[in-house]
C-alpha cells in the first residue's frame, strides 16, 4: 500500500488517521445527499416530470418507457459524485496528493494483470458456494422482523437488477457496463481500498485490520444481507491484491473483472450464445469443481504475493 499521510500535518503516529476518517465520512454523507438530489433534479428537468412521476419511476420502473435510462443516469451521477469526485477532492484538499502519484501501476503490468484476471476467475467460481450459503441463511424467530425486512429488500433489488440487466440491444449493455462495472471499479476501489483501507491500516497500525475492516464496510455499504459475506470476502481479496502489489490499479482491474465478466456472460446468455445464467445461484458448479478452483486461486495468490515481495508501508 501507500503512505498517503506523507504530506499531512501530524503524520501517522498521531490522531491524524482518525480525524481524516471522520472528515472523509462527512464528505461521503454530504456527497450522497447532494448528488442524489442533483441526479433527481436533472431527471425531472430532462424528462419534464413532477415529483409523483419521479417516485413512480423509482418504485415501478417497468411501467415507464424511459425508466431504465433515468435510473442509470441517477446511479451514474450519484456513484461518480460519491466514489470518484468526493475521494479526489479529499485526496487534494486533505491529503495534499496528486491523483497520478496515487493511482500507480506496476512497473511491468502485463504479468500482474494476467495473474489478477486468473485469480478473479478462480475466486468467482469458489465464492459461488459462499453466495449460495449466504442466500440460504435462516434467522431465529426473535429476529423474524429483520429476516422479513432483508428478504423484502433482497427481492426489490433482485427485481431492479433483473430489469436493468435485461438488454434489448448492445447500447443498453454498454451503458450498463460503464455504470455497473467501470464506475464502481474505479470509484469504490479509490474510496474503500485507496483511502479507507490505508487510513484504517495507519489508525490501527496493522494492515490486516485495515483490509478486513474496509472489506466489512464495503460489504455493508451494498445493503444486502443475503449477499454481505461474499462481498466482504471480495473486498478483502481486493484489499490484499492492493496491499501486496502496492498498486491501486490492480484492485481496480480485479473489481472490473468481477462486475464486468458477470455482465458479459449475462448478455451472451440473453443472446443465446451461452446456455448459462451467471446470476442464478442454483447453477453453481459441483463441490469438486469449486475445490479445484479454490486450490488454484490460493496458489495464484501465493505466486502473486511472492512476485511483489518487498518492504511495505504498513
Amino acid at each position: 500500500m501507500q503512505n498517503i499521510l506523507k504530506n499531512t500535518a501530524g503524520g501517522e503516529n498521531s490522531a491524524a488517521p482518525w480525524i481524516l476518517l471522520l472528515i472523509l465520512t462527512g464528505y461521503i454523507v454530504a456527497a450522497f445527499f447532494a448528488f442524489s438530489i442533483l441526479s433527481q433534479v436533472l431527471i425531472v428537468v430532462i424528462y419534464g416530470l413532477d415529483l409523483a412521476e419521479l417516485a413512480s419511476i423509482l418504485t415501478n420502473p417497468k411501467e415507464t418507457e424511459y425508466a431504465r435510462s433515468a435510473i442509470m443516469m441517477m446511479q451514474a451521477i450519484t456513484s461518480v459524485g460519491m466514489f470518484i469526485i468526493t475521494p479526489l477532492f479529499f485526496l487534494y484538499k486533505n491529503l495534499h496528493l496528486k491523483f497520478n502519484e496515487f493511482l500507480n501501476s506496476p512497473e511491468s503490468p502485463l504479468r500482474p494483470a494476467f495473474m489478477t484476471i486468473l485469480i478473479m476467475l478462480c475466486f468467482m467460481i469458489a465464492n459461488s458456494i459462499v453466495i449460495e450459503w449466504n442466500q440460504g441463511i435462516k434467522m431465529p424467530e426473535s429476529l423474524s422482523w429483520f429476516e422479513n425486512w432483508a428478504q423484502e429488500k433482497e427481492l426489490q433489488l433482485e427485481e431492479l437488477t433483473e430489469y436493468l440487466t435485461s438488454f434489448a440491444n448492445i447500447g443498453q449493455f454498454l451503458i450498463a457496463l460503464i455504470v455497473i462495472a467501470v464506475i464502481p471499479a474505479v470509484g469504490e476501489e479509490l474510496l474503500f481500498r485507496g483511502l479507507i483501507q490505508n487510513l484504517l491500516s495507519k489508525a490501527f497500525f496493522n494492515h490486516h485490520v485495515g483490509i478486513w475492516f474496509a472489506a466489512i464496510l464495503f460489504g455493508a455499504m451494498h445493503m444486502q444481507f443475503y449477499g454481505v459475506v461474499p462481498r466482504i470476502l471480495l473486498g478483502a481479496l481486493f484489499g490484499y491484491l492492493y496491499y501486496w502489489s502496492g498498486s491501486l490499479s490492480v484492485a481496480i482491474l480485479g473489481h472490473f473483472i468481477n462486475n464486468g465478466l458477470t455482465l458479459i456472460l449475462l448478455y451472451l446468455s440473453q443472446l443465446d450464445i451461452l446456455d448459462f445464467d451467471p446470476t442464478d445461484a442454483e447453477t453453481s458448479p459441483p463441490f469438486y469443481v469449486i475445490a479445484i478452483f479454490l486450490v488454484g486461486g490460493s496458489a495464484l495468490l501465493y505466486l502473486f504475493k511472492n512476485y511483489f515481495q518487498q518492504p511495505k508501508d504498513a
